[in-house]
């Protein structure tokens, strides 16, 4: 089956691609190990403010690169985005005893890392076959799981001089700036089983600012940018504070070193799920030719997660020595809970055309950050006065909200894909003219 997969598509090209994820998470989150010590070297507490502009700022960016994404030649601009981040990369490394070059550098590399986000959705599609868009997304889902956690362990490596992890950063940027011109770019469109048919496809439209209300008003995208707002929320929470809850008298009262082992074992479930419901989205598809089943998948994953992660933590507040039974039930919800990724993004590339993937991939980003920055900001706001299954079990209400934007999208993705599929085999006849 895997061979078959292989066989379709360019591997080594979405390699490429999820590298650029991976290269973009590690971005974020590098300094983030090392910030005390960065600030104590500048004698400057407050920098953490300057990761947090780096957001805003990677936001703001998102926006413009989805936009440019779609209305120019995508291998220019990931040539373009490349040198934006790289060069102040190396600055920093070379010239880390200044702390303008720091701040300037962290937010020029800001700007350049958003590109990496819409130009991946935007180019995977054309990639992809059209029976693959689900495991497709998993990789993609992957990568941006694992980019976060790979930035925190190489800025880990090197507390002692915290500017080698961006020497590493760097360096890694290097060898995939030289690998862009050996990967090649797919046209727009290519994979469109529409415009399958057509021999030397170059497909000529590109976004246009005029038309854009037209894509934004499709119903099943709203619920869609809604459901991932919302269910970040508790994703967040989880992350930020999961670690310190088991590490807690309220948890198990173990090490930060061992709870942080067991936060990630219990989440990992993740990772097979992804692929698990990329696959199954992708096979119920085909079978049924009708995409909102990857909806239902989604949805219903997404509601039975919350009911695990409650069942889990209901377990471990009952007594510490349930915690085996909290692992396999957290675990469980982890895994069910990831049908959601991986459609939610083949969904994305079903109900819009290709030239406003890179726009629209942009505002998933977007909306995703939004959800980050509620769950930090909900839990930091009922973690002064209320103990953390409280909390933890308040965030759960998100996912169910999560869940009911899933099931309004279910009546509206038949009629979106539709539209989508008319517009191009309109656009044939100009094509074949």
């Amino acid at each position: 089956m895997f061979s078959d997969f292989i066989k379709r598509n360019s591997l080594s090209s979405l390699i490429f691609l999820f590298s650029l994820i991976l290269l973009n998470g590690i971005g974020v989150t590098l300094p983030i190990p090392n910030l005390k010590i960065i600030g104590d070297q500048y004698n400057f507490s407050l920098i953490g403010l300057v990761e947090s502009v780096f957001i805003v700022f990677s936001m703001i960016a998102l926006v413009v690169w989805g936009y440019l994404v779609d209305k120019y030649d995508r291998r220019q601009l990931l040539l373009v985005a490349n040198i934006i981040w790289l060069i102040p990369a190396v600055i920093i490394f070379f010239l880390s005893d200044f702390l303008i070059i720091y701040i300037l550098g962290r937010l020029i590399m800001a700007m350049g890392l958003a590109a990496f986000s819409p130009l991946s959705y935007s180019i995977i599609a054309d990639f992809a076959e059209y029976k693959d868009r689900g495991i497709i997304s998993a990789g993609l889902n992957l990568a941006w799981v694992g980019s976060s956690a790979i930035g925190i362990i190489l800025g880990a490596l090197f507390t002692s001089n915290w500017y080698y992890s961006f020497g590493v950063l760097a360096f890694m940027g290097l060898f995939i700036f030289c690998w862009q011109f050996l990967v090649k770019i797919p046209i727009r469109g290519i994979k469109e089983p529409a415009l399958s048919e057509i021999e030397d496809l170059q497909y000529p439209w590109r976004i246009e600012i005029n038309l854009l209300p037209k894509a934004f008003k499709r119903k099943s995208l709203f619920w869609l940018l809604a459901q991932g707002m919302f269910a970040l929320i508790p994703g967040t929470v989880f992350t930020y504070w999961l670690v310190s809850f088991l590490a807690s008298s309220e948890g198990l009262a173990i090490t930060i070193g061992l709870a942080s082992i067991v936060s990630i074992s219990v989440a990992s479930g993740r990772v097979p799920g992804y692929l698990f419901f990329g696959k199954l989205g992708d096979y119920l598809t085909s079978k049924h030719t009708d995409s909102s089943v990857r909806a239902r998948i989604a949805g219903l994953g997404m509601l039975i997660q919350s009911f695990f992660f409650f069942g889990a933590f209901l377990m471990l507040g009952t007594s510490r020595s349930n915690v085996i039974v909290f692992a396999v039930l957290f675990w469980f919800g982890s895994f069910i809970g990831a049908a959601s990724g991986p459609n939610r993004t083949s969904l994305l590339f079903n109900i819009s055309l290709p030239e406003v993937r890179g726009t629209l991939g942009s505002l998933y980003s977007l909306t995703d950050h939004l959800g980050a920055a509620l769950g930090v900001f909900v839990s930091t706001f009922f973690l002064q006065f209320l103990n953390y299954y409280s909390v933890f079990n308040f965030c759960l209400l998100f996912y169910l909200i999560a869940s009911f934007c899933w099931y309004k999208s279910i009546c509206h993705i038949s009629t979106d894909e539709t539209s989508i599929n008319e517009i191009l085999r309109l656009r044939i006849s100009e094509l074949t003219e």
